[in-house]
This record gives structure tokens, sequence and C-alpha cells, in this order.
């Protein structure tokens, strides 16, 4: 087989014509922008396709030439949301401990919740909450419990891949998060960040009760 017909359609594609890729990009770009706007303001069982198309400005046949569905648009959505939680971590890690960066982290998302005012913030939660997205909720937490899982193994000198402490460790953390969303959302004038922040004590205390005493200098 030659060299040429080792290279994806879409690389091949990329390379042969550049400035139109890079607009293809660009408009995918805009057109998730969109959607999460759509999402969070009106909610994902209610945005609608042309609303997207409206709002990022292209016409609707566009936008079924990038998305054939709205749920394929809430699962690239959040595809996107790992993709950046994974490049915190890969900035992060070996240089931030494991809990200042997860705290850090989750108390300033529930402080952006809290000053956006609206209880639909956050397409996890949507992806969570309706049952269209239940595989793509799915598949989104498992990684995001993975990632946060590999990092606490990194730092106490643990085999995510054979030790089930790393796991269920994450697994915990990663729910105090969801919960104490879930009692801002229900509870009317309750303070998110003092919910997270009460939740994240809790699962925090539960995590290092299970983890060796100090993690690993390196």
């Amino acid at each position: 087989m030659s060299e040429e017909a080792d290279i994806a359609p879409e690389q091949d594609s990329a390379e042969r014509f550049p400035r139109r890729s890079a607009r293809r990009a660009r408009t995918r770009a805009r057109i998730l922008e969109a959607a999460s706007t759509e999402f969070k303001k009106a909610g994902y069982a209610e945005a609608t396709m042309n609303a997207i198309a409206e709002a990022a400005d292209i016409h609707v046949t566009t936008l079924f030439t990038h998305f054939k569905t709205k749920r394929d648009l809430a699962a690239a959505l959040s595809d996107q949301e790992i993709d950046q939680f994974r490049e915190l971590i890969d900035a992060a890690k070996g240089k931030v401990p494991f809990f200042d960066f997860f705290r850090q982290l989750v108390l300033t998302t529930a402080a952006t919740r809290q000053k956006d005012g609206d209880p639909k913030t956050g397409l996890t939660q949507e992806v969570q909450r309706d049952p269209e997205l239940a595989l793509s909720w799915l598949r989104y937490e498992e990684t995001e419990v993975r990632l946060v899982a590999e990092y606490i193994a990194h730092d106490y000198g643990l085999d995510a891949k054979e030790d089930y402490t790393p796991y269920l460790a994450g697994q915990v953390l990663i729910a105090s998060g969801v919960t104490s969303y879930t009692r801002w959302v229900r509870t009317k004038g309750a303070d998110l960040v003092k919910e997270t922040e009460t939740a994240l004590d809790l699962a925090e205390r539960m995590a290092r009760s299970i983890l060796p005493a100090h993690p690993v200098k390196r």
C-alpha cells in the first residue's frame, strides 16, 4: 500500500485545501458556541436546529453538513468539555497537588455557574437529565472519573490500571459536584459555592481515607 493511501481522507483534504479546512473549523467552532448558548437558554429539549443555525449566522443546511442531529451536537459539546478538562489536567499534573487542583477547579466552576444565575448552565447537567443523551452522559462521566483517577494515581504512586483506590476516590469527588449542583437547582436561594464546598469537604475526607497517608515525593 502506498504512503498516500495511508493518509485519512480528512487529513488529505486538510493538507490539499488548508484555507477551506480552516474555514470549516471556524464554522464548526461557531456552531458549537451557538449550540451551547441555545442549550443553556432554552434547555436541550426545547432548543432547535433552526435556532442554533440562526445564532451561528449560517443556513440550517450548512449546520446539517456539520452535525446531522441535535444529539450529535450535544455529544460534540461534551467531548469538547472533556478535552478542555484533559488539557487542564495535563498542564497541572506533576506541578500542582491533585487535591489543590481539584478544589480550585470545582469551586471556580461553582462560582461561575452561580454568577450566571442559570440553573441550566453546563451541558453536562442537560446531558445527565435527558434520556436521549444517556449514553453521552455515561461516556462523559466515565472519562471524567478516569482522568481524575489517573491524576490521583500519579500523585500517590498507584497503578490506575490495577488498583481500584484512585477510581473510587475519583468517583466520590466527582459525585460531590453533581450532588451539590442538584441541591442548588432544587433549593431556591441556596448558595452554590457553599453547597459545593460542603460536599467537597466531605468527599475529600472520604477520598483521603482510602488513599496512602501522603503523596509520593517527586
